[in-house]
């Protein structure tokens, strides 16, 4: 009998393909936004208008250049409406100009006061710089926090201010003179080596390390995430971690040093300080005593204590001293260590 041949033998049977099923496909504003809802314990639905604020415009008047009062009314001959942040000295908000406006005056160019976000200004009050301090700013430029040690300190610390690239020191030294910064030498090494070329030499160490930078991100302006990703906050958590070592043993025992970043990734900030506490046993995090003042009230809602668990990783149970500041109107987000060698 002659085998029957099927009509549709030489067609190819179509794969089965979920056709009817549409693709899940995410975006990277959906892995940000699901990734911070779950670090900062807020709605997703939050997490876009949490980064759609800018803070607002914060100056720091330079005793270095000038009398504080002198330069205040000076500003306020110009219009200037200016709000005392009550927790530090010589600090104020501009609530009627942004940041291009106050970065063209007179004042400005002469050194009369520094624009510098809140939180950053924070990270060296907790330094807590002393005069004839010999003191170490790892990661320096562009030199803000320098120059703010060098005004606490009326000029009267020893501070090294280094950075790993040339361009960046170089324009750190510009900063430097305009602010009047004149017991500061500036240096361009390699930060993680210092670890072995000054050990146990300082008596202050501020690591503000580079970072993937989160803290600034801004949903209103164009790409807020062009610079984002998951590969680059692995990579700048791996620097970190050398970064903490080699500043860690530049430190006199008996003394502390701060680590703060701009961004708000556990694994840049939790992480890093836990590894430094599982190889080093006479290190410690300390509590963060400026944000528990009374004049700090209306500040407090946007600080958070540190995490001890985040996405199946175990942090060392004394990260909850440090501080991870949520942006909001007034302050960048931003994260802060205190770390004592005994």
């Amino acid at each position: 009998m002659k085998k029957k041949i099927r009509s549709n033998f030489k067609q190819k049977r179509e794969k089965f393909t979920n056709r009817n099923i549409p693709e899940k496909f995410y975006t990277k504003e959906d892995i940000f936004v699901s990734r911070l809802a779950s670090i900062l314990m807020e709605p997703r639905g939050r997490v876009k208008g949490i980064f759609s604020r800018r803070a607002i415009t914060t100056i720091r008047i330079n005793s270095l250049k000038g009398n504080p009062k002198e330069t205040l009314q000076l500003l306020k001959e110009k219009g200037y409406i200016l709000e005392e942040i009550p927790w530090v000295q010589h600090i104020y908000f501009i609530t009627n100009r942004d940041k291009a406006e106050v970065s063209q005056t007179e004042e400005y160019r002469e050194g009369r006061y520094y624009i510098q976000n809140l939180s950053s200004i924070l990270a060296t009050l907790v330094l807590d710089p002393k005069k004839n301090e010999s003191i170490l700013d790892m990661c320096a430029a562009p030199g803000s926090k320098t120059t703010h040690m060098a005004e606490i300190t009326d000029n009267k610390a020893q501070i090294l201010a280094n950075d790993s690239d040339i361009t960046r020191v170089s324009a750190m030294e510009n900063v430097l003179e305009q602010f009047g910064a004149e017991n500061v030498k500036a240096t361009f090494s390699d930060a993680n080596d210092f670890g072995k070329k000054y050990p146990v030499t300082f008596d202050k160490v501020l690591l503000d390390a580079p970072c993937s930078g989160e803290g600034m991100i801004y949903f209103q302006g164009p790409k807020p995430l062009r610079y984002w990703n998951v590969d680059k906050i692995r990579r700048c958590a791996a620097t970190q971690r050398d970064l903490i070592v080699s500043a860690f043993k530049t430190l006199k025992h008996g003394s502390f040093m701060v680590y703060s970043t701009c961004t708000l990734e556990p694994e840049e900030n939790e992480g890093v300080v836990t590894h430094l506490l599982n190889n080093f046993p006479n290190a410690r995090v300390e509590p963060i005593e400026i944000v528990k003042q009374n004049s700090f009230d209306d500040f407090r809602e946007f600080v958070k204590p540190g995490i001890k668990k985040w996405s199946g990783n175990i942090y060392h149970p004394s990260v909850k001293n440090s501080v991870r500041i949520i942006p909001n109107s007034k302050m960048m987000g931003f994260y802060i260590a205190k770390i004592f060698k005994i």
